[in-house]
């Protein structure tokens, strides 16, 4: 099945996705490597979409993190996964 739409990434850091848009060389990116120039690339061809996320609202953390019981609760409901 062929994708008709870039596949979607949530990123919580605005910089993070301006860099992506902006190839233009930065003091702050001459550390960074071949990750952010193929990401520069995928993005161009329209095979994914940065989008901005808060913080708090990153599902991502509930896999990645230690969390506070009440932040782990919040990011499962967000999920859509329920306590038994």
């Amino acid at each position: 099945m062929e994708e008709r739409e870039p596949t979607k990434i949530s990123v919580d850091n605005q910089a993070a996705i301006a860099i992506s848009h902006n190839p233009v060389f930065h003091k702050k990116t001459k550390h960074f490597n071949i990750k952010l120039y193929f990401l520069r690339e995928v993005q161009k061809n329209c095979d994914i979409k940065l989008i901005y996320c808060k913080s708090k609202d990153q599902l991502a953390d509930l896999f990645t993190k230690p969390l506070p019981i009440s932040r782990f609760e919040y990011l499962r409901k967000m999920l859509g996964v329920c306590t038994s």
